[in-house]
């Protein structure tokens, strides 16, 4: 039994050590940031690109995205020189919401994408590291 007790504990820590730095911060951002006073947060976010009122409840929103070409060269290619490349671009967001009540963060949620589809929270990390102190 005792060793069944651990075995959550044991794929929480292999998890983490999985995950980017960035996506850490975005992870520690969700419980570290409750609290924060809109002033914080505009402080260390900027200005919301949206915000509407639901009820008592204000929600601010933010989006990053990141972007960038890469051009890869393989052995492996169907020219004179059989060398191959291929060009793409790299591209990953963040849409961060915020729900506020009486000033304050209660809520928040991260939703983050790469070009693919796969989820990724390192742009979410990006978007808040200066809100997340630590490494």
């Amino acid at each position: 039994m005792f060793k069944t007790s651990l075995a959550p504990l044991a794929l929480l820590a292999f998890l983490a050590g999985c995950s980017s730095s960035l996506e850490q911060k975005a992870i520690t951002a969700q419980t570290s940031m409750i609290g924060f006073t809109d002033a914080q947060l505009k402080a260390c976010l900027g200005e919301p690109v949206a915000v509407n009122r639901e009820g008592g409840t204000d929600i601010w929103s933010y989006f990053r995205e990141t972007s960038r070409s890469a051009t890869s060269v393989s052995d492996v290619g169907y020219t004179p020189t059989n060398r191959g490349e291929t060009s793409y671009d790299y591209f990953r967001y963040c849409e961060a919401v915020f729900l506020l009540h009486g000033g304050k963060v209660q809520a928040l949620e991260f939703r983050g994408r790469t070009s693919t589809g796969r989820r990724t929270l390192e742009p979410c990390g990006a978007l808040v590291q200066r809100c997340v102190p630590g490494k």
